[in-house]
């Protein structure tokens, strides 16, 4: 799906989820509601997001209880 994205409308410009580990419970409730299935829980017991398959489309944040998680606006290109 991803490649579709790209193959159609180009390089992606979307925002960014990251999950801050400090107000990050573990519940996991980002995860559930992940449309694109890349929020990962690492070996050390913290959640990440694969940023090269997230399409920043919020449901992560939206659906998080503690506010754990955190929009980035896009990179700009140098």
């Amino acid at each position: 799906m991803l490649s579709c994205t790209i193959l159609h409308f180009g390089k992606k410009r979307y925002d960014r989820a990251i999950i801050d580990p400090v107000s990050c419970t573990g519940c996991g409730y980002c995860t559930m509601f992940c449309v694109m299935d890349c929020i990962l829980l690492q070996p050390d017991g913290f959640y990440t997001v694969d940023l090269d398959r997230c399409i920043g489309c919020r449901s992560c944040k939206v659906n998080c209880p503690f506010e754990a998680v955190i929009i980035l606006p896009p990179k700009e290109d140098a």
